[in-house]
Protein backbone atom coordinates (compact mmCIF):
# COMPACT_ATOMS: atom_id res chain seq x y z
CA UNK A 1 0.00 0.00 0.00
CA UNK A 2 1.45 3.83 -0.51
CA UNK A 3 2.39 5.62 2.50
CA UNK A 4 0.20 8.67 1.36
CA UNK A 5 -3.00 8.79 -0.76
CA UNK A 6 -4.43 12.39 -2.21
CA UNK A 7 -7.08 12.64 -2.93
CA UNK A 8 -7.62 15.45 -6.00
CA UNK A 9 -5.49 16.45 -8.62
CA UNK A 10 -5.75 20.55 -8.30
CA UNK A 11 -2.71 22.43 -7.62
CA UNK A 12 -2.98 21.49 -3.85
CA UNK A 13 -2.97 17.93 -4.78
CA UNK A 14 0.33 18.48 -7.64
CA UNK A 15 1.68 20.57 -5.14
CA UNK A 16 2.17 17.92 -2.02
CA UNK A 17 2.50 15.57 -4.83
CA UNK A 18 5.84 17.28 -5.52
CA UNK A 19 6.76 17.97 -2.11
CA UNK A 20 6.28 14.45 -0.52
CA UNK A 21 8.40 13.37 -3.48
CA UNK A 22 10.97 15.54 -2.34
CA UNK A 23 11.15 13.40 1.54
CA UNK A 24 11.40 9.87 -0.89
CA UNK A 25 7.82 9.20 0.19
CA UNK A 26 5.64 6.73 -1.83
CA UNK A 27 1.58 8.09 -2.28
CA UNK A 28 -0.35 7.99 -5.03
CA UNK A 29 -2.85 10.67 -6.26
CA UNK A 30 -6.52 10.15 -6.76
CA UNK A 31 -8.50 12.36 -9.30
CA UNK A 32 -12.44 12.21 -10.55
CA UNK A 33 -12.49 13.96 -13.58
CA UNK A 34 -9.15 15.09 -15.07
CA UNK A 35 -6.21 17.51 -13.90
CA UNK A 36 -7.46 20.81 -12.88
CA UNK A 37 -11.18 19.44 -12.94
CA UNK A 38 -12.39 22.42 -11.76
CA UNK A 39 -10.66 25.10 -13.58
CA UNK A 40 -11.60 23.01 -16.94
CA UNK A 41 -15.11 21.74 -15.69
CA UNK A 42 -16.66 25.22 -13.66
CA UNK A 43 -15.40 28.25 -15.69
CA UNK A 44 -17.11 30.10 -18.69
CA UNK A 45 -14.37 30.38 -21.81
CA UNK A 46 -13.17 34.10 -21.27
CA UNK A 47 -12.21 33.00 -17.72
CA UNK A 48 -8.37 34.24 -16.38
CA UNK A 49 -7.13 34.22 -13.48
CA UNK A 50 -7.69 37.57 -11.07
CA UNK A 51 -4.52 37.18 -9.89
CA UNK A 52 -0.97 38.41 -12.03
CA UNK A 53 1.17 35.38 -13.09
CA UNK A 54 3.95 36.01 -11.43
CA UNK A 55 1.35 34.44 -8.30
CA UNK A 56 1.53 31.41 -10.14
CA UNK A 57 4.40 29.29 -8.17
CA UNK A 58 4.13 25.56 -7.59
CA UNK A 59 7.06 23.89 -5.41
CA UNK A 60 9.96 23.63 -8.52
CA UNK A 61 7.74 25.23 -11.07
CA UNK A 62 7.31 29.20 -11.34
CA UNK A 63 5.73 31.36 -14.34
CA UNK A 64 8.72 32.36 -16.80
CA UNK A 65 7.02 34.14 -19.31
CA UNK A 66 6.95 36.98 -20.75
CA UNK A 67 3.56 38.78 -19.09
CA UNK A 68 4.40 38.60 -14.72
CA UNK A 69 1.79 41.50 -14.51
CA UNK A 70 -0.74 40.16 -16.90
CA UNK A 71 -3.39 37.16 -16.03
CA UNK A 72 -3.61 34.05 -17.56
CA UNK A 73 -6.11 32.28 -19.31
CA UNK A 74 -8.06 29.36 -17.98
CA UNK A 75 -6.98 27.22 -20.39
CA UNK A 76 -3.26 28.63 -20.05
CA UNK A 77 -3.35 27.72 -16.02
CA UNK A 78 -5.05 23.97 -16.95
CA UNK A 79 -1.53 23.66 -19.17
CA UNK A 80 0.67 24.67 -16.92
CA UNK A 81 -0.91 22.42 -14.24
CA UNK A 82 -0.72 19.69 -16.78
CA UNK A 83 2.74 20.24 -17.76
CA UNK A 84 3.91 20.69 -14.19
CA UNK A 85 2.26 17.11 -13.85
CA UNK A 86 4.53 15.53 -16.74
CA UNK A 87 7.25 17.34 -15.41
CA UNK A 88 7.36 15.47 -12.28
CA UNK A 89 5.73 11.90 -12.95
CA UNK A 90 2.89 12.78 -10.45
CA UNK A 91 1.63 9.22 -9.79
CA UNK A 92 -2.20 10.17 -10.80
CA UNK A 93 -4.50 7.46 -11.13
CA UNK A 94 -7.88 8.59 -12.98
CA UNK A 95 -10.89 8.99 -13.27
CA UNK A 96 -11.11 7.30 -9.41
CA UNK A 97 -13.63 8.73 -6.89
CA UNK A 98 -13.17 8.57 -3.35
CA UNK A 99 -16.51 7.75 -1.39
CA UNK A 100 -15.64 6.88 1.75
CA UNK A 101 -12.38 6.92 4.31
CA UNK A 102 -11.98 5.27 7.75
CA UNK A 103 -9.38 5.57 10.19
CA UNK A 104 -7.50 2.11 10.98
CA UNK A 105 -4.99 0.46 13.48
CA UNK A 106 -2.08 0.96 10.23
CA UNK A 107 -3.86 4.25 8.95
CA UNK A 108 -6.56 4.76 6.84
CA UNK A 109 -9.38 2.88 4.49
CA UNK A 110 -10.94 4.10 1.53
CA UNK A 111 -13.58 3.16 -0.70
CA UNK A 112 -13.25 4.07 -4.27
CA UNK A 113 -15.01 3.61 -7.54
CA UNK A 114 -11.96 1.50 -8.42
CA UNK A 115 -11.88 -0.32 -5.04
CA UNK A 116 -10.55 -0.34 -1.59
CA UNK A 117 -7.18 1.23 -0.97
CA UNK A 118 -5.16 1.07 1.58
CA UNK A 119 -2.75 4.23 2.88
CA UNK A 120 -0.44 5.32 6.19
CA UNK A 121 -1.86 8.86 5.96
CA UNK A 122 -4.64 11.17 3.95
CA UNK A 123 -4.25 14.19 1.93
CA UNK A 124 -7.67 15.49 1.18
CA UNK A 125 -7.09 18.21 -1.60
CA UNK A 126 -10.59 18.77 -2.81
CA UNK A 127 -10.87 22.51 -2.36
CA UNK A 128 -13.99 24.98 -0.71
CA UNK A 129 -15.31 24.76 -4.48
CA UNK A 130 -17.00 21.21 -5.21
CA UNK A 131 -20.82 21.61 -5.51
CA UNK A 132 -22.32 24.98 -6.92
CA UNK A 133 -24.99 26.10 -5.01
CA UNK A 134 -28.62 27.41 -6.47
CA UNK A 135 -31.37 28.01 -3.53
CA UNK A 136 -34.31 25.71 -3.58
CA UNK A 137 -36.40 28.40 -4.85
CA UNK A 138 -35.07 28.22 -8.20
CA UNK A 139 -37.06 25.22 -8.73
CA UNK A 140 -40.30 28.14 -8.73
CA UNK A 141 -38.98 29.72 -12.02
CA UNK A 142 -41.46 29.39 -14.89
CA UNK A 143 -40.45 26.83 -17.07
CA UNK A 144 -39.30 28.65 -20.12
CA UNK A 145 -36.96 30.58 -17.84
CA UNK A 146 -33.66 28.59 -18.44
CA UNK A 147 -32.08 28.50 -15.33
CA UNK A 148 -27.90 27.81 -14.82
CA UNK A 149 -25.39 28.04 -12.22
CA UNK A 150 -22.41 30.07 -12.63
CA UNK A 151 -19.88 26.76 -13.14
CA UNK A 152 -22.41 26.06 -16.14
CA UNK A 153 -22.26 29.01 -18.02
CA UNK A 154 -19.63 29.21 -21.00
CA UNK A 155 -20.70 31.64 -22.81
CA UNK A 156 -23.74 34.36 -23.98
CA UNK A 157 -24.32 32.73 -26.94
CA UNK A 158 -25.94 29.19 -24.99
CA UNK A 159 -28.34 31.85 -23.11
CA UNK A 160 -31.94 32.66 -25.72
CA UNK A 161 -32.43 36.21 -26.66
CA UNK A 162 -33.75 38.32 -24.07
CA UNK A 163 -32.85 40.02 -20.66
CA UNK A 164 -30.43 38.19 -18.45
CA UNK A 165 -30.55 38.02 -14.59
CA UNK A 166 -27.50 37.07 -12.46
CA UNK A 167 -27.33 36.68 -8.81
CA UNK A 168 -24.95 37.31 -7.42
CA UNK A 169 -22.19 39.59 -7.61
CA UNK A 170 -19.03 38.23 -5.97
CA UNK A 171 -16.02 37.96 -8.14
CA UNK A 172 -17.88 35.32 -10.58
CA UNK A 173 -21.00 37.24 -10.95
CA UNK A 174 -19.15 40.16 -11.88
CA UNK A 175 -17.13 39.12 -14.27
CA UNK A 176 -19.99 36.98 -15.91
CA UNK A 177 -21.94 40.03 -15.86
CA UNK A 178 -19.07 41.83 -17.99
CA UNK A 179 -19.08 39.04 -20.49
CA UNK A 180 -22.48 39.70 -21.27
CA UNK A 181 -22.05 43.42 -21.15
CA UNK A 182 -19.46 43.04 -24.09
CA UNK A 183 -21.90 40.65 -26.04
CA UNK A 184 -24.42 43.66 -26.25
CA UNK A 185 -27.04 41.73 -23.71
CA UNK A 186 -28.86 43.35 -20.89
CA UNK A 187 -28.52 42.48 -17.82
CA UNK A 188 -30.05 42.86 -14.47
CA UNK A 189 -27.81 41.93 -10.98
CA UNK A 190 -29.18 40.86 -8.18
CA UNK A 191 -26.36 42.50 -6.27
CA UNK A 192 -25.05 40.49 -2.46
CA UNK A 193 -22.68 41.17 0.12
CA UNK A 194 -19.63 41.22 -1.56
CA UNK A 195 -16.08 43.60 -1.29
CA UNK A 196 -14.57 44.91 -4.10
CA UNK A 197 -10.98 45.96 -4.88
CA UNK A 198 -9.15 48.40 -7.38
CA UNK A 199 -7.54 46.14 -9.81
CA UNK A 200 -4.62 48.90 -9.26
CA UNK A 201 -3.90 51.32 -6.94
CA UNK A 202 -0.67 53.70 -6.59
CA UNK A 203 1.16 52.26 -8.66
CA UNK A 204 1.05 48.92 -7.91
CA UNK A 205 -1.84 45.73 -8.60
CA UNK A 206 -4.13 45.37 -5.65
CA UNK A 207 -2.50 41.55 -4.98
CA UNK A 208 0.83 43.03 -4.72
CA UNK A 209 -0.23 45.52 -2.14
CA UNK A 210 -2.13 42.87 -0.81
CA UNK A 211 1.11 40.66 -0.51
CA UNK A 212 3.21 43.47 0.87
CA UNK A 213 0.71 44.80 3.73
CA UNK A 214 0.34 41.56 5.12
CA UNK A 215 -2.85 40.71 4.25
CA UNK A 216 -2.49 37.54 2.27
CA UNK A 217 -1.16 36.12 5.30
CA UNK A 218 -3.72 37.29 7.83
CA UNK A 219 -5.12 34.26 9.36
CA UNK A 220 -8.74 33.21 10.11
CA UNK A 221 -9.23 34.61 13.51
CA UNK A 222 -8.98 38.06 11.82
CA UNK A 223 -12.60 37.32 10.56
CA UNK A 224 -15.51 39.45 11.67
CA UNK A 225 -17.47 36.04 10.71
CA UNK A 226 -16.41 32.57 10.50
CA UNK A 227 -18.09 32.08 7.17
CA UNK A 228 -16.17 34.28 5.21
CA UNK A 229 -13.53 31.34 5.05
CA UNK A 230 -15.88 30.24 2.20
CA UNK A 231 -18.13 33.02 1.36
CA UNK A 232 -17.98 35.19 -2.11
CA UNK A 233 -14.89 36.80 -3.04
CA UNK A 234 -14.36 40.39 -3.90
CA UNK A 235 -15.36 41.31 -7.28
CA UNK A 236 -12.12 41.68 -9.47
CA UNK A 237 -11.27 40.86 -13.27
CA UNK A 238 -7.86 39.97 -14.99
CA UNK A 239 -9.68 39.82 -18.44
CA UNK A 240 -8.23 42.34 -21.04
CA UNK A 241 -5.36 43.31 -18.63
CA UNK A 242 -7.03 43.63 -15.41
CA UNK A 243 -9.41 46.34 -14.87
CA UNK A 244 -11.58 47.38 -11.82
CA UNK A 245 -14.76 46.58 -11.21
CA UNK A 246 -17.56 48.15 -9.91
CA UNK A 247 -21.16 48.48 -9.02
CA UNK A 248 -21.52 51.93 -10.05
CA UNK A 249 -19.38 51.24 -13.40
CA UNK A 250 -22.40 48.70 -14.13
CA UNK A 251 -24.96 51.02 -13.46
CA UNK A 252 -23.52 53.42 -15.81
CA UNK A 253 -23.04 50.34 -18.56
CA UNK A 254 -26.90 49.95 -18.55
CA UNK A 255 -27.23 47.22 -15.80
CA UNK A 256 -30.00 47.36 -13.52
CA UNK A 257 -28.92 46.58 -9.79
CA UNK A 258 -31.53 44.78 -7.57
CA UNK A 259 -31.00 43.80 -4.00
CA UNK A 260 -30.80 39.90 -3.02
CA UNK A 261 -33.47 37.59 -4.09
CA UNK A 262 -35.21 35.75 -1.29
CA UNK A 263 -37.80 34.20 -2.88
CA UNK A 264 -39.61 33.49 -6.08
CA UNK A 265 -43.22 33.05 -6.86
CA UNK A 266 -44.43 32.13 -9.85
CA UNK A 267 -42.45 34.77 -12.20
CA UNK A 268 -42.28 37.15 -9.31
CA UNK A 269 -39.02 37.41 -7.88
CA UNK A 270 -39.11 38.74 -3.92
CA UNK A 271 -36.18 41.16 -3.35
CA UNK A 272 -34.58 42.52 -0.21
CA UNK A 273 -34.22 45.74 -0.34
CA UNK A 274 -30.68 45.78 0.46
CA UNK A 275 -28.87 47.23 -2.71
CA UNK A 276 -27.91 50.37 -1.19
CA UNK A 277 -26.11 48.61 1.54
CA UNK A 278 -24.66 46.38 -0.16
CA UNK A 279 -23.03 48.99 -2.58
CA UNK A 280 -21.61 50.74 0.84
CA UNK A 281 -20.21 47.33 2.20
CA UNK A 282 -18.27 46.98 -1.25
CA UNK A 283 -16.99 50.73 -1.23
CA UNK A 284 -16.56 50.32 2.59
CA UNK A 285 -14.09 47.14 1.33
CA UNK A 286 -11.99 49.07 -1.61
CA UNK A 287 -11.73 52.16 1.28
CA UNK A 288 -10.47 50.39 3.57
CA UNK A 289 -7.80 48.85 1.47
CA UNK A 290 -6.88 51.81 0.31
CA UNK A 291 -6.32 52.92 3.63
CA UNK A 292 -4.48 50.31 4.44
CA UNK A 293 -1.93 50.83 1.71
CA UNK A 294 -1.56 54.64 2.48
CA UNK A 295 -0.78 53.57 5.76
CA UNK A 296 2.00 51.01 4.29
CA UNK A 297 3.41 53.30 2.08
CA UNK A 298 3.60 56.63 4.82
CA UNK A 299 4.94 53.50 7.21
CA UNK A 300 7.65 52.35 5.03
CA UNK A 301 8.57 55.78 3.66
CA UNK A 302 7.96 54.22 0.44
CA UNK A 303 7.35 56.88 -3.00
CA UNK A 304 4.40 55.78 -5.00
CA UNK A 305 2.67 57.76 -7.46
CA UNK A 306 -1.09 59.17 -6.55
CA UNK A 307 -3.90 57.37 -6.69
CA UNK A 308 -4.21 57.16 -10.51
CA UNK A 309 -8.13 57.31 -10.89
CA UNK A 310 -8.56 53.76 -11.61
CA UNK A 311 -10.94 53.47 -7.91
CA UNK A 312 -13.12 56.60 -9.42
CA UNK A 313 -16.49 55.16 -8.57
CA UNK A 314 -19.81 57.08 -8.69
CA UNK A 315 -20.84 57.68 -4.58
CA UNK A 316 -23.59 55.10 -3.08
CA UNK A 317 -24.83 58.86 -2.44
CA UNK A 318 -26.26 59.08 -6.32
CA UNK A 319 -28.61 56.10 -5.30
CA UNK A 320 -30.27 57.01 -2.50
CA UNK A 321 -33.37 58.27 -4.43
CA UNK A 322 -33.32 54.71 -6.51
CA UNK A 323 -36.59 52.96 -5.97
CA UNK A 324 -35.18 49.28 -4.91
CA UNK A 325 -38.21 47.16 -5.90
CA UNK A 326 -39.50 44.77 -3.33
CA UNK A 327 -41.00 42.35 -6.46
CA UNK A 328 -39.77 42.22 -10.03
CA UNK A 329 -41.91 40.66 -12.52
CA UNK A 330 -39.61 38.64 -15.12
CA UNK A 331 -42.26 38.30 -17.65
CA UNK A 332 -42.74 42.26 -17.60
CA UNK A 333 -38.62 42.65 -17.34
CA UNK A 334 -38.39 40.12 -20.31
CA UNK A 335 -35.83 37.78 -18.15
CA UNK A 336 -34.97 34.70 -20.33
CA UNK A 337 -32.57 33.00 -18.51
CA UNK A 338 -30.82 33.29 -14.80
CA UNK A 339 -27.65 32.72 -13.78
CA UNK A 340 -27.16 31.87 -10.36
CA UNK A 341 -23.49 32.90 -8.87
CA UNK A 342 -24.75 31.97 -5.55
CA UNK A 343 -21.24 30.39 -4.86
CA UNK A 344 -20.48 26.44 -3.78
CA UNK A 345 -20.76 24.09 -1.33
CA UNK A 346 -18.70 21.55 -0.08
CA UNK A 347 -19.19 18.26 1.76
CA UNK A 348 -16.17 16.39 4.13
CA UNK A 349 -18.86 13.55 5.12
CA UNK A 350 -17.21 10.91 3.20
CA UNK A 351 -13.67 11.27 5.58
CA UNK A 352 -14.99 9.37 8.80
CA UNK A 353 -13.29 11.34 11.18
CA UNK A 354 -14.68 14.19 14.16
CA UNK A 355 -12.49 17.24 12.38
CA UNK A 356 -14.86 19.26 11.36
CA UNK A 357 -16.93 22.62 12.86
CA UNK A 358 -20.51 23.20 12.67
CA UNK A 359 -20.12 24.04 9.48
CA UNK A 360 -18.70 21.08 8.31
CA UNK A 361 -15.16 22.41 7.66
CA UNK A 362 -11.91 21.13 8.38
CA UNK A 363 -10.32 22.38 12.09
CA UNK A 364 -6.64 21.94 11.74
CA UNK A 365 -3.20 23.48 12.37
CA UNK A 366 -2.35 24.51 8.88
CA UNK A 367 -3.80 21.76 6.95
CA UNK A 368 -2.66 19.14 10.04
CA UNK A 369 -6.03 17.27 12.09
CA UNK A 370 -6.16 16.24 15.05
CA UNK A 371 -7.28 12.50 13.65
CA UNK A 372 -3.63 10.95 13.21
CA UNK A 373 -2.70 10.92 9.77
CA UNK A 374 -5.02 12.82 8.25
CA UNK A 375 -4.54 16.21 6.47
CA UNK A 376 -6.33 18.91 4.09
CA UNK A 377 -4.95 21.10 1.32
CA UNK A 378 -5.99 24.21 -1.21
CA UNK A 379 -8.24 25.62 1.21
CA UNK A 380 -9.64 29.12 2.05
CA UNK A 381 -7.82 30.09 5.24
CA UNK A 382 -6.56 26.71 5.93
CA UNK A 383 -3.08 28.64 7.71
CA UNK A 384 -3.92 32.27 6.17
CA UNK A 385 -5.67 34.46 3.18
CA UNK A 386 -2.90 32.74 0.95
CA UNK A 387 -3.37 29.08 1.51
CA UNK A 388 -6.93 28.74 -1.07
CA UNK A 389 -5.11 30.50 -3.93
CA UNK A 390 -2.58 29.89 -6.39
CA UNK A 391 0.19 31.77 -5.09
CA UNK A 392 -0.11 30.18 -1.20
CA UNK A 393 -0.47 26.27 -1.80
CA UNK A 394 2.96 25.22 -2.27
CA UNK A 395 4.02 26.70 1.05
CA UNK A 396 1.46 24.78 2.72
CA UNK A 397 2.17 21.80 0.52
CA UNK A 398 5.48 22.10 1.94
CA UNK A 399 4.39 22.15 5.78
CA UNK A 400 2.33 19.17 5.63
CA UNK A 401 4.73 17.15 3.58
CA UNK A 402 7.41 17.67 6.61
CA UNK A 403 4.77 16.99 9.21
CA UNK A 404 3.87 13.80 7.41
CA UNK A 405 7.75 12.78 7.29
CA UNK A 406 8.08 13.50 10.98
CA UNK A 407 4.46 11.14 11.50
CA UNK A 408 5.13 8.34 9.42
CA UNK A 409 9.32 8.25 10.71
CA UNK A 410 7.55 8.54 14.11
CA UNK A 411 5.09 5.44 13.39
CA UNK A 412 8.28 3.73 12.57
CA UNK A 413 10.44 4.19 15.58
Amino acid sequence: MPDVVIVGAGQAGLAASVCLARHGIDHVVLEKSGIGASWRNQRWDSFCLVTPNWTVRLPGQEYEGPGPDAFMSGGGFISFLQDYAARFGIPIEQPVTATAAQRTESGWHLETTAGPMDCRALIVATSNYQTPFIPAFADSLPSHVKSLSAAAYRNPVQLPPGRLLVVGSAQSGGQIVEDLLIAGREVTLSVSRAGRAPRRYRGRDAIEWQDLIGFLDRPAATLDDPRKRFGGEPHMTGRDGGHTVSLQNFHTQGVRLIGRVEDIQGSTLHLKADLRENMRAADQFAANFCDDVDSYIKRKGLTAPPDDGDTAHAPVADFERYDEPVRLDLEEEGVSAVVWATGFRFDYAWVGADVFDAFGYPLTVRGETAAPGLYFLGLNYLHNRKSGIIYGVGEDAAHVADRIRLYLDNAHS
